[in-house]
């Protein structure tokens, strides 16, 4: 069957063929827009049917007519918000430019400025989003970022988190935003590493001074888990699909209200749920340290190992001294540990320095009981929580520490 469209960009172009739609920017914080992104829809002039984007960019065989494509798609986004931005001057305009087409001989024509400037469309108000995953010359990207910078324009990097992403262009580039992408989104609130990831993005984000965007949302877990990371701007089909501009502008406002209602609710629960899995922890440690302190001296690695036997989900167990020295065995369950990955997580031995661990410094400040976050155990490569705790109410007093799993 042959696929090969029976029309030309040219054609497309020429005959008004493209189509912009909007999809907005949500901030939590404004509890409403922020902005919106613009989409290019075409249509196929032969039939009448939806040209995916996918499809109507892969139909550009050189770069000269991807560059004409990606002009025609920017002039008509400029065109379809500027009665928008009229209105209403704090929203913004993020539109996508693609960095095949950023060269030695492109970076510097000014285009951009002079479409918004036609539109009367201020460049403070548009967002140019690089694509990451097709940026190439790194100098010419560099100098068009430079100088759109300079024209006012703010820079978002797309597609950060995905397997072409080069994290090295944040801090050569210095973006106003960085999207956060779906691949990381999908299901975050189910997956440990996609969560650790996106956490070290948001905290990336935050200390080089721009703003963490979650792109992809589709259900109202991901965006309270990401809520709890703390994003306050979200793209994605749970708030809005793309509509045409006069419907995206009277945004429905619903799904903000409920998510920041459910938010409360849900910082409750989850406080609630660790007091709960916090003291279950400190009753278990608190049995384990009685066992040990009814046991005869030179035995406790077997005490350490019949406790674990009766508690299955505890990973290891190991005592430090008032230093941070570990004076016993790292006892493991043995059931816990994965064969394929023992040369890579190995349980510290006698006479390892724990000393510089938050859960030994924790209890040397005075503290009686510490629980750390969900990390990967070295131990086991099992995700597990560290519960930490004196073993005497004396200044030195050993510190039992159990590895739980979560």
């Amino acid at each position: 069957m042959n696929t090969t469209p029976d029309f030309s960009i040219s054609e497309l172009i020429e005959n008004d063929g493209l189509t912009t739609v909007l999809q907005p920017l949500i901030s939590m914080n404004r509890k409403g827009l922020l902005g919106f992104e613009a989409l290019t829809r075409a249509i196929n002039p032969r039939t009448g049917e939806n040209i995916p984007p996918f499809t109507l960019f892969n139909m550009c065989e050189d770069l000269e007519t991807l560059t004409r494509l990606d002009r025609a798609c920017r002039k008509k986004a400029f065109e379809t918000f500027a009665p928008i931005s009229k209105t209403d001057r704090s929203l913004l305009l993020s539109v996508n430019i693609d960095a095949a087409i950023i060269n030695e001989k492109t970076f510097n024509y000014g285009l951009t400025g002079k479409m918004v400037e036609e539109c009367s469309i201020p460049a403070g108000n548009v967002v140019l989003e690089i694509i990451e995953s097709k940026a190439g010359n790194d100098a010419a990207l560099s100098s068009f970022v430079e100088n759109s910078r300079e024209c006012g324009f703010l820079i978002a990097l797309d597609d950060v988190g995905t397997g072409h992403s080069n994290l090295d262009r944040i801090p050569s580039l210095k973006p106003d935003i960085i999207k956060i992408d779906r691949s990381l989104i999908a299901d975050i609130n189910r997956k440990f590493h996609n969560m650790e990831v996106t956490r070290s993005l948001i905290c990336l984000a935050e200390r080089t001074g721009c703003l963490p965007l979650a792109e992809g949302i589709e259900t109202i877990e991901e965006a309270l888990t990401l809520m709890s990371l703390g994003i306050d701007v979200f793209q994605g089909f749970f708030f809005s699909k793309p509509a045409p501009a006069a419907v995206a502008i009277n945004t429905d406002m619903t799904p903000v209200k409920f998510l920041a209602s459910r938010f409360k609710t849900h910082v409750l629960e989850k406080l609630n749920r660790q007091k709960i899995m916090e003291n279950s922890y400190k009753r278990m440690a608190g049995k384990l340290r009685e066992a040990l302190m009814d046991g005869t001296p030179g035995t406790t690695d077997s005490a350490l190992s019949a406790f674990i036997t009766e508690n299955t989900n505890i990973e290891c167990a190991y005592i430090l001294d008032t230093n941070g020295i570990q004076v016993s065995e790292t006892i493991c369950n043995p059931y816990k540990l994965k064969e394929n990955r023992r040369l890579i997580y190995q349980p510290a031995p006698v006479g390892a320095d724990h000393s510089l661990k938050e859960y030994y410094l924790t209890i040397k400040t005075g503290n009686q009981w510490h629980t750390t976050d969900p990390y990967i155990s070295l131990a086991s490569g099992n995700n597990c929580v560290t519960v930490s705790t004196k073993m005497y109410d004396t200044p030195k007093s050993p510190i039992l520490c159990i590895d739980i799993s979560t």
